[in-house]
């Protein structure tokens, strides 16, 4: 019993392909969520700026440098126009 349990299990269970992020992003582009979440990506990057206008210290410039290095990349994977 326990032996035709696990070949139902390994049949159902058959892995699907795992899409690749491009394939991710142009399936959810039209979306309003997925557009929600770039937009606030792009505001998160534009207030870095902001916040860098504002630094006096090295180190302080550096983390925000790195904040907005992240979200250029985030956003160069989440947007088809770079693709």
């Amino acid at each position: 019993m326990e032996v035709q349990r696990k070949q139902i299990n390994e049949i159902i269970m058959t892995p699907l392909p795992k899409p690749t992020i491009q394939q991710a992003v142009e399936s959810l582009s039209d979306r309003d969520e997925f557009k929600a979440i770039v937009q606030f990506i792009r505001d998160e990057r534009e207030r870095f700026f902001a916040d860098l206008r504002q630094c006096s210290e090295t180190n302080d410039v550096m983390k925000i440098v790195g904040g907005v290095s992240t979200l250029d990349e985030l956003l160069s994977l989440l947007t088809i126009e770079n693709s």
